[in-house]
Formats: C-alpha cells, structure tokens, sequence
C-alpha cells in the first residue's frame, strides 16, 4: 500500500510549470490558479444612489366650505350673530342641543379657516364683516 501526501504552497505560474515539466510524471495532479486579493478599497462595495420618484399630484377638487345652516355650525353662527362670543359661552348651547361641547374649539377654528369667523385678541370669536352678507 502506498502512502499519499497533499502539499499546499503558493508559487509562481512560470516555476510551478517548469517544475512540473522536470517532474513529470505525477499521478493526480491538480492545479488551482488564486486570484489575487483585492485592496481595501476594491472590496468596498459601490452603493447605489437610490432616488425617490415625486409622486403624481392627483387632482382635489376645491372645498365647497361648511354647512352654516345645519349642525354645530348653524348653533355657532346662530350665537355669534347676537354679538361676539366665547368659546365658553358657546358649549352650553352646543350641549343642550345633543352635541358634544368639547367640539366647539375646533368647530371654530374650522369655521377661521373657511374665512367665516375671525378671532378677536381677547378670547372672543366674531363673525367676519364680509361673511356675513
């Protein structure tokens, strides 16, 4: 029985050859081409840039604004007709009619942004000049 040995060495592709040729013949013999290793700087992969397309705008179309004649805006408006009022003063009237009182701040500022009412500096709210026509 014959006793078999694997060596492992790096060498040159020329000297592995011209030893080869000097040495043949050799049973089993496999050779394995390394490549070199890369640098620090070629193993860094390259990041994409990833960029965003803007999404289409869709068309919306305009507000036809709050309902004045109906719900918590026809009992706002209703109270602010007699004269400016605050937002305190308008929760009762809200409650009584089955609506919840904690609705009236936000109601209002809803009704500023539609230009229906304006704000007065000490708490108050109004019904705007031009609204009121």
């Amino acid at each position: 029985m014959s006793v078999k040995f694997k060596i492992g060495f790096t060498i040159a592709g020329e000297t592995l050859f011209a030893m080869v040729a000097k040495m043949l013949p050799i049973e089993d013999l496999s050779v394995e081409e390394l490549a070199p290793k890369p640098t620090l700087a070629e193993r860094a992969i390259a990041v994409p840039k990833i960029t965003h397309r803007a999404k289409p705008k869709t068309y919306q179309r305009p507000s036809p604004g709050p309902d004045l004649k109906r719900g918590v805006n026809a009992i706002l408006m209703t109270e602010m007709s007699f004269g400016p009022k605050r937002a305190v003063e308008l929760q009762p009237k809200v409650k009584a009619a089955g609506f919840s009182p904690n609705s009236v701040n936000s109601r209002l500022e809803a009704l500023q942004r539609f230009g229906v009412i304006e704000r007065i500096g000490d708490g108050r709210w109004r019904i705007k000049a031009n609204a009121a026509a």
